[in-house]
């Protein structure tokens, strides 16, 4: 009688954590939150006087954004987007990780490393200054959404705070002017 009181505590531990007693809550909660989110969904920033706006090329899992800024002149643009890395990285737009169509000779760099990209737009040489419309594209740069990344996850992206500059026309007072980069919130659903 004493071996089946003995075994018989055992067996029914195991039984009862089988059954999901004796933890943390049921399985139906735990894989409703385990959902792989497929899209990356952008909310364009309200306000700001340069801002990244969604493109109207982003696909679900290919999120292309645009820099947009006032209506002044200027020769270049430089700056310095962040992105959590385990859940989106900067992926390729034209043949690069940034491209524009604003400067009509442009020198283009871009640097990509451990979730940060800088990227730096100007016009090569003596070409005369650019003066773009609220609506130009000063830059384009895209986000990938990462596999395997949870739905409902918010993803941190920023532009840090004196990481962006323009490069004022020539003939300018000061040669660059700091600028501060608006950016919307993102998610991946």
């Amino acid at each position: 009688m004493r071996l089946t009181k003995t075994l018989g505590m055992p067996v029914l531990l195991s039984l009862a954590l089988a059954c999901g007693g004796g933890g943390g809550g049921s399985s139906s909660s735990s894989s409703s939150s385990s959902t792989t989110a497929t899209t990356l969904t952008y909310t364009d920033p309200s306000s700001g006087t340069y801002r990244l706006i969604k493109d109207s090329s982003s696909t679900s899992s290919h999120l292309v954004l645009d820099l947009v800024g006032p209506a002044t002149s200027l020769s270049g643009v430089g700056f310095y987007l962040t992105a959590d890395s385990s859940l989106a990285t900067w992926g390729s737009v034209g043949s690069g990780l940034a491209t524009s169509a604003a400067f009509s000779s442009p020198l283009l760099k871009t640097k990509s490393s451990s979730g940060t990209l800088q990227v730096g737009i100007y016009q090569e040489g003596t070409t005369a200054a650019i003066t773009p419309t609220t609506s130009t594209v000063l830059a384009q740069v895209a986000l990938d959404l990462v596999s395997g990344t949870s739905s409902g996850s918010s993803v941190t992206l920023t532009a840090p705070s004196g990481k962006a500059l323009i490069l004022n026309a020539p003939g300018s007072s000061s040669a660059t002017t700091a600028i501060t980069i608006t950016v919307g919130t993102l998610t991946a659903q």
